[in-house]
Parts: C-alpha cells; sequence; structure tokens
C-alpha cells in the first residue's frame, strides 16, 4: 500500500481553508483501497483544495468530489493529474493504478473504457511487456481466440476482444502473478472481457451462431443428416448457455473446441480433477435439460 512521505521533513498537515469532507458513504471497498492512500497524499502536501486546484487548473468542487468519491467513478487521467499534482513517486502511481482498475471492474466498467483510460501510461505495450508476460502471451494467445471465436462470430472482433484482455493483463500483470493462481486470474479476465461483447438474450450468452460450427454438423455428410444435427445442434447450444459460468467454460473448450481436459485444466488454472467433476455435471444438467424423462424413475428409459 502507497504511503504519503512521515518524518521531520514532511508538510504539516494543518492548513487552512475548509477541511477535507469525508469519503462517500457508499464508496465501495475497492473505492477506498485508493482513495484512502491518496487523501492521506494530499494531506501530507500542506496545500489546500484551493491551492491544488490553481496549480491543475481545476474547480475546488471537482477536487473535493474526487476525494470524497461523489459522483461518477473518476476516469484514470483525473487521478493521474491529481496524484501528479501531489508529486506522488511512480512506484506508489503503479500500486494506485492498479486498485483503481480493480474497482473499476468491481463497478463493472468495460475493459475497453478501463484499457483507454490507462493507454496514456503505456504509450508502447509491445516493447514494454516483460519476458514472462510475452511467453504467457503467447502460449494462450490461440485458445483465447478460440474461446472468444465461440461467442464473438466475427474473427477481427474475437481477436480485439483478445487484444484488451491482454492489454489489461499487462496492466495487472504484478497482480497477476501475486495471486493464487496466474493462470487462474487471467482467464477472469479474458472472460469477462468476451462477455461484456457477448449478446445476452434472456440473461445467458448467445451461442446459437455456434451451433452450426459445432464438430457434429462438419462430420455430417448429406443433406438430411445436415438439416437433423441442425436441429439437434440448435437445442444442445440453447441448453448449454443456460449452464453456470465454470461449466460452460469447460463444455466450450472440450467439446466445441475439442481440448483435452489437461489442457483445459492448465488454461483455466484448475485441477484436472476438477475439471474432470465439472465437466460430469455439465452433462448431467445438459441430459436433465434435453431428456426430462430420462430423469425421473418414472419416465421412460
Amino acid at each position: 500500500m502507497p504511503t504519503p512521505p512521515t518524518g521531520p521533513g514532511s508538510p504539516a498537515p494543518a492548513r487552512p481553508g475548509r477541511k477535507l469532507g469525508p469519503i462517500a458513504a457508499d464508496a465501495s471497498a475497492s473505492h477506498r483501497a485508493w482513495l484512502e492512500p491518496l487523501r492521506e497524499f494530499y494531506l501530507a502536501s500542506g496545500m489546500t483544495i484551493e491551492q491544488l486546484g490553481h496549480r491543475m487548473g481545476w474547480s475546488r468542487s471537482k477536487i473535493s468530489e474526487l476525494l470524497r468519491a461523489v459522483g461518477r467513478y473518476p476516469r484514470w487521467e483525473c487521478l493521474r493529474a491529481l496524484l501528479r499534482a501531489l508529486a506522488v513517486p511512480d512506484s506508489s502511481v503503479v500500486v494506485l493504478r492498479g486498485l483503481w482498475v480493480g474497482a473499476a471492474r468491481e463497478l463493472n466498467k468495460r475493459t475497453v473504457w478501463i484499457n483507454g483510460c490507462v493507454a496514456k501510461d503505456f504509450p508502447h505495450p509491445d516493447s514494454e511487456r516483460p519476458v514472462h508476460f510475452s511467453a504467457f502471451q503467447e502460449l494462450y494467445r490461440d485458445i483465447y481466440f478460440r474461446y472468444a471465436h465461440t461467442f464473438l462470430r466475427r474473427p477481427v472482433v474475437a481477436e480485439r476482444a483478445v487484444y484488451d484482455a491482454f492489454f489489461l493483463l499487462h496492466v495487472l500483470w504484478d497482480e497477476a502473478l501475486s495471486s493464487e493462481n496466474p493462470e487462474r486470474f487471467a482467464w477472469r479476465v479474458l472472460r469477462e472481457t468476451v462477455m461484456e461483447r457477448t449478446p445476452h438474450p434472456g440473461g445467458c450468452p448467445d451461442l446459437v451462431d455456434a451451433a452450426f460450427d459445432s464438430v457434429a454438423l462438419r462430420r455430417a455428410n448429406d443433406h438430411a443428416t445436415e438439416l437433423h444435427q441442425v436441429e439437434e445442434s440448435l437445442n444442445l447450444f440453447r441448453a448449454v448457455r443456460h449452464l453456470p459460468p465454470d461449466q460452460l467454460d469447460v463444455i466450450v473448450l472440450m467439446h466445441l473446441r475439442g481440448m483435452p481436459d489437461l489442457d483445459v485444466a492448465r488454461v483455466l488454472g484448475r485441477p484436472v480433477g476438477v475439471i474432470r467433476s465439472t465437466e460430469r455435471h455439465a452433462k448431467r444438467s445438459l441430459n436433465d435439460c434435453l431428456f426430462p424423462t430420462r430423469s425421473t424413475p418414472e419416465g421412460p428409459r
């Protein structure tokens, strides 16, 4: 957690002018995680809000609202300008940026919005990426694209979603490495980025178009078989889209993308036993949905 300077040489927190108001009661814990250190940096600066506003060319009300979490969630550019005016060290800025991103994601801000806010901090992202991040990107880029393309049927849209996911991962890479499982952390970023671009009719991700790209349909060798398979695929995919997220991902990767369970476990950051168990639960749910009479003792077998 970044901390403001302390000690004999530090500015006195007492200053003339109106006292800084409290943080809004409805501010989330993740919002407070970066706002509280920011307020400490402000108090340690010895400046009044009026002086800070004069230095930045901002109104006092705008600064006061940002420091109290009043109004809309601020863009990173605004926060970055304030940190620069307060002469916050770069190391602390990096930490606060990660906390800002975390709060933005918790507020369901879209990845493209977050990336657009922090883009100026990474003018040459490809050349600045750590070697181990680039290796991670090369390892999982194709799998991420295949997953994204299942939901986002236009290749250019799927490629953009994967690019945006990796850009955000670059911003959060230190956090990913310090997490319990970097693969699991990264998959969550990828999944959220894809899902925010995927239509959700009825509250579930749309998979109807993917029914026409199923393995069984590609193997159909005559017109009658193809029509029958289309109907079966549509029914199946309508059921698949209602699965819980973890089951949906396993079914998509294993049965739509044809990945072995060991590879699915690796990309999702889960033990292979968990993947196999998740697959069994998903198949049972699909069977109950598609063939309800077979799921009851009284029904036909």
